[in-house]
């Protein structure tokens, strides 16, 4: 860490003490603001994750994928390629964009040919029935070229890309399990897939190892998400009935095997998950199927990394007369304090803070009600700012309030399952700073 990059980190941390917890429910809270939006008014479309490369977003949808700049909050093209989830990662090399896309849903003919609507999802799979990971050239932003299928088995739910740029090559580990009929879609399953992708031939990647997984069956054995950590080698791993931790110290041969196994009967759905960025501590987020009431599932959990230990759970204090439930989010990269930024479906977007994990506590929220309600699928910090990708709404960009309006370490991407550098000194390390007058 350069002296700049920590003197600003210590500016930061004084501003992000500022924040007070919500006040009653509402709308929004008072520390936060919405900045602009960029709507999809495409009915029935299921709008999902969200990467970033420098200035440059990219929010997945059911039926393809949104670009947009962050700078002129313009959105720079909508483009048609059915496959849902359409989960999104990006990577950059040589001046070369590339993005990469889930595929969960068969689709006809979907390894070459980028369906223009609904009807490719099928269920009657032949040979030509595709799902697995697409890659695109987005060096062109407004003009994305298909350049490659990758068939994985039972598709992939999501994925998590990891830099392994001594072989010149990106990782991706590909989550799924036995929920659709593809040609290759096994019960129990109990395996991911890990696909290559050289960095100077992206038309060539392949699938090059598929670890095996133990878990208890839940629909088949499987992983939903796994968020990686490359400085401490860990990767959390969400597999339906249990949090896992690896060792990824080889990326190319994860410790599936010989997983840390978190059991909780409590958990209804092992979602994802987000590191603390000193690597202490890991949040897991439960995909319930309630409405957010106390003590109802679709909580947080937080454990200690070093021995799984749990320290505790947070649920939002804001009941909801619709579907609620944590689901996609990560944790700003400030020193001094813990701060989950998550999309909450119907309850909006929230900001908790667990600078003590024994005790979090909601010290922002937005939860859209005009023109249409919140169902918020990702919410991400991203410098500065925060990026929701809403079913309902397309992108909304809040503002979290504070005495300085941009707060946290600058970052050139985003791939929330990607976590890559520690923030230091660790939060242990320092001292508390008096709280600053609101």
């Amino acid at each position: 860490m350069t002296l700049r990059r920590a003197l600003y980190l210590i500016a930061v941390l004084a501003a992000v003490v500022a924040l007070e917890p919500a006040s009653a429910p509402a709308s929004n809270s008072p520390n936060m603001r919405l900045s602009y939006s960029l709507p999809d008014p495409t009915a029935g479309r299921t709008d999902s994750d969200i990467a970033f490369w420098g200035n440059i977003g990219v929010a997945g949808n059911y039926d393809g994928f949104r670009v947009f700049n962050t700078s002129t909050h313009q959105q720079l093209v909508s483009y048609l390629c059915r496959g849902p989830q359409n989960d999104v990662s990006l990577w950059e090399h040589n001046g070369r964009l590339l993005l990469f896309q889930s595929i969960d849903t068969p689709q006809t003919n979907g390894e070459t040919v980028c369906s223009q609507n609904r009807l490719s999802d099928t269920s009657a799979c032949g040979p030509a029935c595709f799902e697995g990971i697409r890659i695109f050239d987005l060096t062109d932003p407004s003009a994305p070229v298909y350049i490659k299928g990758v068939y994985t088995d039972c598709g992939s739910h999501t994925h998590t890309l990891i830099p392994d740029l001594s072989n010149n090559r990106l990782l991706l580990y590909v989550s799924s399990y036995p929920t659709q009929t593809g040609p290759r879609c096994v019960n129990p399953h109990a395996k991911i897939s890990i696909v290559s992708v050289p960095l100077n031939a992206p038309e060539t990647a392949s699938v090059i190892a598929q670890p095996q997984i133990s878990a208890p069956p839940y629909i088949g054995i499987g992983c939903h998400d796994i968020t990686v950590f490359l400085a401490i080698h860990k990767a959390a791993a969400s597999c339906l009935s249990e949090g896992q931790f690896w060792d990824i110290t080889d990326p190319a041969n994860p410790g599936t095997l010989s997983a840390v196994h978190i059991d909780n009967p409590s958990v209804s759905v092992w979602h994802s998950a987000e590191f603390t960025w000193d690597g202490q501590y890991v949040v897991f987020d439960d995909e319930g199927s309630g409405t957010c009431t106390p003590g109802g599932n679709g909580q947080i959990w937080i454990y200690r990394v070093s021995d799984a230990h749990l320290m505790s759970s947070y649920m939002i204090p804001r009941p909801q007369g619709a579907y609620c439930s944590v689901h996609n989010g990560n944790i700003i990269p400030v020193n001094g304090r813990y701060l989950l930024v998550a999309g909450w479906y119907y309850g909006g977007t929230s900001v908790v803070d667990f600078t003590n994990p024994a005790a979090p506590v909601e010290i922002g929220y937005y939860d859209a009600t005009t023109p249409l309600s919140a169902e918020t699928w990702s919410s991400y910090w991203y410098n500065g700012h925060i990026y929701a990708n809403d079913m309902n709404r397309g992108v909304d960009v809040f503002d979290l309030l504070t005495p300085i309006t941009r707060y946290g370490a600058t970052w050139t991407h985003l791939n929330a399952q990607t976590q890559e550098e520690l923030l230091a000194p660790p939060i242990s390390t320092l001292k508390p700073l008096a709280r600053l007058a609101p």
